[in-house]
């Protein structure tokens, strides 16, 4: 039977209580030492995963574990060798491809320098990320009457992986857009490569919190370790995709905005149904579309780094969601902050939005 496996992390001190119960009231600063010395572990096995063609695969969850901001504020060396070893693990398993999860994709280069140490091929799932985001972004504005070729769109983190890539495939569906990082010299860039390709009117511009107010469609895909949105920037109305790791998003959102949509790009039903062995966080039959990505490649038995470093080509996120219509992936409706996105949230941010179009004085909603 084919293998593969995925390298995973805590995302928060709740995701280590979820591992690890004795760690609940302790100290962050003794929870963060703690990780540091944990060793890269087997946390899973993965069964059950059958495609609708019929073919079997079977995983591994590995856990490379760090918290965010410690893939950052650590020593580059430090966590390359944590990430490296999980790698071993894997190689060790039998595992032929090799899925970055979390942040474990952003240090060395993208995951260049992580490809650079191991014998099989690694990917970071980016494609199918994108992939189900768009597909995601696209479902949620017609539930909420939103029509996306003439909304006000923005991308976050647009000179990213995830973000640029997002970025030139709506390009070619809708009339506008404007794209938001940190870096106006790069910005221009990805403009530029944009325009070359589209017809779409491209803006650019450093200014988070002058742009996001004016979105009515938001795409947030950066590598900030906490959130960098918050409830006081949305108009009402709005529909946020956070395809985030972290999420980009402030959970505050979801108690203090009933008046904007907020959802995680890329949760993805697989067929089989499988058993993860391992409480992620998530529906069972469920997974990140990075992880998902990861299988799909497994069953077509492409052990390649399909999406390795900064520069997805658009075509591959066509070709994965190929695959994966191929063999029974599908998106799992729509989930924010731990939670399905009902019926009755997409009726309330509809009516939101309908009302402020009628009144947009009169309706302006301030948390």
């Amino acid at each position: 039977m084919e293998r593969f496996a995925f390298l995973i992390h805590p995302l928060d001190m709740r995701d280590v209580v979820r591992w690890e119960p004795r760690a609940a009231g302790k100290r962050p600063e003794l929870v963060k030492k703690m990780l540091e010395w944990m060793p890269p572990h087997v946390t899973s096995h993965i069964t059950g995963i059958k495609s609708i063609t019929g073919k079997e695969i079977e995983g591994y969850f590995i856990a490379a574990a760090f918290l965010p901001e410690q893939f950052i504020s650590l020593p580059k060396e430090q966590v390359l060798d944590k990430i490296i070893k999980a790698g071993k693990i894997a190689e060790e398993l039998g595992a032929k491809i090799l899925g970055l999860g979390g942040f474990t994709s952003v240090v060395g280069d993208a995951g260049h320098a992580v490809a650079q140490n191991l014998k099989i091929p690694v990917t970071s799932g980016n494609s199918y990320t994108v992939a189900s985001a768009l597909e995601g972004t696209f479902f949620a504005a017609k539930k909420i009457g939103l029509d996306m070729s003439s909304s006000s769109i923005a991308v976050v983190g647009a000179t990213g992986a995830i973000g640029s890539v997002c970025a030139r495939i709506m390009a070619q569906k809708v009339h506008a857009m404007t794209l938001i990082g940190r870096n106006q010299a790069r910005l221009d860039k990805v403009a530029e490569l944009i325009r070359r390709k589209s017809s779409c009117n491209i803006t650019t511009t450093v200014d988070l919190r002058g742009a996001i107010p004016e979105a009515d469609v938001i795409i947030t895909a950066t590598s900030a370790p906490e959130e960098i949105i918050t409830s006081d920037m949305i108009k009402t109305g709005a529909l946020i995709c956070d395809v985030a790791l972290p999420h980009d998003v402030g959970r505050e959102v979801a108690q203090q905005r009933p008046d904007v949509l907020v959802f995680e790009g890329g949760v993805i039903r697989v067929p089989g149904p499988p058993d993860f062995n391992y409480d992620f966080g998530y529906p069972p039959g469920t997974s990140l579309a990075c992880m998902a990505e990861t299988m799909l490649l497994t069953l077509e038995e492409r052990y390649e780094p399909y999406s390795l470093g900064r520069r997805l080509k658009p075509e591959r996120v066509v070709e994965i969601k190929e695959m994966a219509d191929k063999h029974g992936f599908t998106l799992a409706g729509l989930r924010s902050f731990d939670q399905p996105v009902t019926s009755e949230q997409f009726d309330r941010v509809s009516r939101y939005a309908r009302n402020k179009k009628q009144s947009p004085d009169r309706l302006s909603f301030k948390p």
